[in-house]
């Protein structure tokens, strides 16, 4: 197994397990104090955008926990596995995270000035969110993308397998070019 394996397990449960439940139980909340209190006639906007928030993240937490943190974590396997042939280009995967983080700091921000317009008092639970999102999710983020980046330049493992995937996709695209299958 690779030494940056531990690394990865850390910042996964750490992201996985910790972080993405806490941000979901932070939208619960809301829709918990939307039920109690009934919310203002003129915050549609605010709720449409808390709507596309959560499905960001929501798009974004399966996408991770089911195909992006198990794929970089079978790369580390493949160190004791000679034969390892990845499926997935973890490069591509990256990519599509970070258009999705993109998509959710701009929805915090538009939630951030829809909230201020609207003068909702600081105990709001929008702030809660909005909070989380700011300082827990960014951080964490941006030390797990910092760490792939770093693997992709001087991992052996990630290496190993962008070099599959690359060689992969050639077959691949040469297949479909000449017809055969």
């Amino acid at each position: 197994m690779c030494a940056h394996s531990s690394s990865a397990n850390e910042v996964v449960e750490k992201i996985a397990r910790q972080l993405y439940p806490f941000i979901a139980k932070k939208f619960v909340e809301l829709r918990e104090y939307n039920k109690a209190h009934n919310p203002c006639s003129n915050a549609a906007l605010l709720y449409e955008i808390v709507q596309g928030l959560k499905h960001e993240f929501e798009s974004l937490s399966n996408y991770e926990t089911k195909l992006v943190f198990p794929a970089v974590q079978a790369v580390f396997d493949t160190k004791d596995n000679p034969d390892f042939n990845p499926t997935v280009n973890i490069d591509e995967l990256q990519q599509l995270t970070q258009k999705k983080e993109t998509l959710i700091r701009e929805f915090v921000e538009d939630l951030q000035l829809e909230a201020e317009m609207l003068s909702l008092k600081k105990g709001h639970p929008i702030y809660s969110i909005i909070q989380v999102f700011t300082e827990s999710f960014v951080a964490e983020k941006a030390q797990w993308n910092r760490m792939l980046l770093s693997w992709n330049k001087g991992c052996a493992c990630f290496a190993k397998a962008n070099n599959a995937t690359a060689k992969g996709n050639q077959l691949s695209n040469s297949t479909r070019l000449h017809g055969t299958r």
